[in-house]
């Protein structure tokens, strides 16, 4: 072994052990978060006096569709830490999810603006929407078809 393999055998640890340092830091946040949406999501909960139920409800399910999104994330820093490999699904799983999100904050607008210019707009933001769960739903099933080992071969 040369005397120039030692040092980028050791660089490439230290640059392996920051980097496990980084994702770990990340997942830490992102518990964090999910800690703190959890907290709000049960507040929201005991506003509806004042919100009233769907609001209310609205807010809480908003919420967790956060909490689901974080999840997703961690589950992806468990993936790249343990498997050395970052993998699509669970981009796409969070993509569906945020678009969901979106859909829910359009439908209980476009609910308000009835009669209003901004009615339109929201209609075709609604189209693209749904163009737009069509098409991370179906790159989520060929992404998971690939994945899968193709059977009698």
């Amino acid at each position: 072994m040369s005397k120039d393999a030692e040092p980028s055998r050791s660089t490439t640890k230290i640059l392996g052990l920051s980097e496990k340092v980084v994702y770990y830091a990340a997942a830490v946040f992102l518990l964090v978060t999910v800690v703190m949406l959890f907290v709000s999501a049960g507040a929201s909960v005991f506003r509806v006096l004042e919100l009233g139920p769907l609001e209310s409800a609205l807010e809480v399910l908003d919420k967790v569709l956060l909490i689901f999104i974080f999840a997703e994330l961690l589950r992806t820093i468990i993936t790249v830490v343990e498997e050395r490999e970052v993998r699509v699904e669970p981009f796409l799983i969070v993509g569906l999810i945020a678009v969901v999100r979106r859909i829910l904050a359009v439908t209980i607008s476009i609910e308000q603006s009835l009669g209003t210019p901004e009615f339109s707009a929201l209609l075709i933001e609604l189209g693209v929407l749904t163009a737009l769960v069509l098409s991370l739903t179906g790159a989520l099933y060929l992404s998971r078809r690939m994945e899968r080992p193709v059977e009698g071969r």
